[in-house]
């Protein structure tokens, strides 16, 4: 019987992530229920393949955030960014980040 010595990473959030988590849903951009329990879905998730997201691209030097995108709506989405720390086997979650698209401009308005 082949028996693999695997031990998941545990996964945390900053207080950084929790302020911008609670941010998003004042703004409307985050639904406390559904987005919830997404969440609860990736930590799960991070916690067994926490190298699946690819680095955060930057020009220059390589940043050690990995990025995801969490929710792609219409108006808005919404990106996770994490970090691993290997010699801990932790994953912290950092950062929330809310992009809105461009507002276009009136018509007749340069």
């Amino acid at each position: 019987m082949l028996r693999h010595n695997f031990s998941p990473y545990g996964v945390r959030t900053t207080a950084q992530f929790d302020e911008l988590w609670q941010r998003g849903i004042d703004a409307g951009a985050i639904d406390a229920a559904v987005d919830e329990s997404r969440l609860d879905d990736l930590r799960r998730f991070l916690s067994v393949d926490p190298y699946y997201y690819s680095l955060l691209d930057a020009a220059g030097e390589a940043v050690a955030f990995r990025r995801l995108d969490f929710i792609r709506g219409v108006t808005t989405w919404v990106e996770i960014w994490y970090s691993i720390v290997e010699d801990d086997r932790l994953v912290y979650l950092e950062s929330v980040e809310i992009y809105y698209p461009q507002q276009r401009g009136r018509p007749g308005f340069a």
